[in-house]
Order: C-alpha cells, then structure tokens, then sequence
C-alpha cells in the first residue's frame, strides 16, 4: 500500500485514519482514550489496539496532544513562521523501532513561547496550500484563530470561549437556571452584536441577568446570548482580518454558529470543514515534505 496511517490523539479522543495516496480518508478506527486518559508508557498498547492491522500497512503520523507533555513522548516546538517543510523536519519519534513520528506543535516564538497549539498546526496547513493565504478558526475549549501566509503559519492567538462559557453556565449566579444553547438564534444575534459594538465584555456578562429581569431576555434564550457575546468578543478583536478567506474548522452546530457570528461581523469568504478533513490532509502534506 502506498499511504499513511494518520493519527489525530486529542484530550479525549483518538483518531486513527487509513489515508490514501492522495491524502483522502479511506476509513477511520475513533476511541474514546484520549491523551487524557492514559498514563505515559499506555500509548503505544493504545495505538496497536485500535488501529491493529493497520500497522502493517503504513508508516504512522501523529498529530495533536500525544506530543505534549503529558503525551506519549514531549515533541519541542516549532515557531512562527513554519510550513509543512519546518514540521517534517521536526517530527519525533517515540519508538526508535517502529514507523511511527509525531509532528511537533507551533508556539508563537522562542521568547516565553507566547502562545502554542499542537494539532491546529496540522489542520491549517492542510487547509491552505503553498501559496495560499486565510485564517483557520478551531473553536472548542479553547478556540484557536490561525494566520497563514504564503502556505507558513505566521501567527494565531487562542480565546478560552468555550471554558469560559461553560464557568459562567455552571458556576456562577449569571448561569443559574440557563438551559442549552441552540435554540434562539434572535438572541445570539443579539449578544454577538453587542459585543462588537462594545469590548466591555465582562461588564455585558452580567447585562444576562439584567435583561432577564428586565423582561427582555426570555430565560431559554440566556445561553444564546452569552454565546453570542463570548464569541463576538473573539470577532471584535480580529475584525481587521475580514478582507481574508475564513475556514471554520468545526462540528455542523459549533460551526454554524461561528459562521453566522462572522457573517454579522463583515467577514465575507466564510468556508467550513471537518476536524477530520483538515488534519488529514495536513498530515498528509507534511509526511510529502519530509526530506
């Protein structure tokens, strides 16, 4: 066979993916033991289990949290800027006698690192090829926004949304009795547009329970607008990349919502694509560049 074992290890969930020789997911093998879970001598077990006979077809590539340091093996980083070529000639291997070889994650530079990502790297290069220029968003946990010039990394900057929605639903007065996102889209709206108008975000943070008792925030759609406001607070600080071709890399529902919040932000080459779709071709580019 000619291809790749390509392996997406998160926090919590691993990703084993048989790809073609074009780079295109030929089938997938998904646990739920993710680099959260596992002790540090359990990952080579883990692989073998899950991708079984796959091992034998193929050279594996890593990418995501197996090389952090809580990982498999602790891979340095790469820094800005970087392109395939940079991380193909950083890859690590945890197993001197096995094809297997983890691409190192990006920080922003050597001074203090600044910021670091390990996986977003491999979804933005596999989004953007060697010419080309745009902005990878991962939202989640901790939503990254990727800068790519000329096919390198050139810079990105993570926004804690999803953890600090998630602190403000469950732990504190403002989130008391708040149902689910996902149905009020009105709401949404409305929460997105206040904080582009305004960077007051913590002070509009209590404007939830204000305008619930106020009357004019129905207490259905309370999530919707703290969504709103968290992630238009991520768009008010990027605004000035809105000329740039936008790639949502996301589930259907977290990216939907993303790309109508870019929408309303003035962003106009809005693009969505699947987690899986972009680190498989990332790996896919980046086992092309190796030397």
């Amino acid at each position: 066979m000619t291809g790749l074992i390509g392996v997406d290890w998160g926090t919590s969930n691993l990703r084993v993916m048989r790809l073609g020789a074009d780079g295109a997911v030929l089938d997938r093998r998904i646990d739920p033991r993710g680099v959260g879970r596992l002790a540090s001598g359990a990952f080579l077990g883990v692989l073998e289990e899950v991708a079984g006979d796959w091992l034998d077809l193929a050279p594996v590539l890593i990418a995501g949290m197996a090389g952090s340091r809580q990982g498999w093996i602790e891979t340095p980083y790469a820094f800005c800027p970087a392109d395939v070529a940079t991380l193909a000639a950083r890859l690590a291997r945890p197993d001197a006698a096995r094809d297997i070889y983890i691409v190192p994650g990006v920080a922003l530079t050597p001074q203090g690192l600044g910021d670091v990502m390990r996986g977003e790297e491999t979804q933005a290069l596999g989004l953007f090829g060697p010419d080309e220029t745009g902005l990878m968003i991962a939202p989640g946990t901790h939503s990254k926004w990727v800068r790519v010039e000329n096919g390198a990394l050139a810079g990105f900057r993570t926004y804690l949304t999803g953890e600090l929605f998630a602190a403000v639903r469950h732990a504190t007065l403002i989130g008391r009795d708040m149902g689910a996102p996902g149905g009020d889209d009105a709401a949404f709206d409305d929460g997105v547009r206040l904080a582009l108008s305004d960077p007051a975000v913590t002070a509009h943070l209590f404007t939830v329970r204000v305008r619930q008792l106020a009357g004019s925030l129905r207490p259905e759609g309370a999530a919707d607008f703290l969504s709103g406001l968290l992630i238009g607070a991520e768009l008010a600080a990027e605004t000035t990349h809105r000329d740039k071709p936008v790639q949502v890399v996301s589930e259907a529902g977290l990216g939907q919502r993303y790309a109508r919040a870019l929408a309303l932000a003035g962003f106009k080459d809005i693009r969505s694509t699947s987690g899986e779709v972009a680190v498989a071709h990332g790996l896919h580019r980046i086992w092309k560049a190796i030397p």
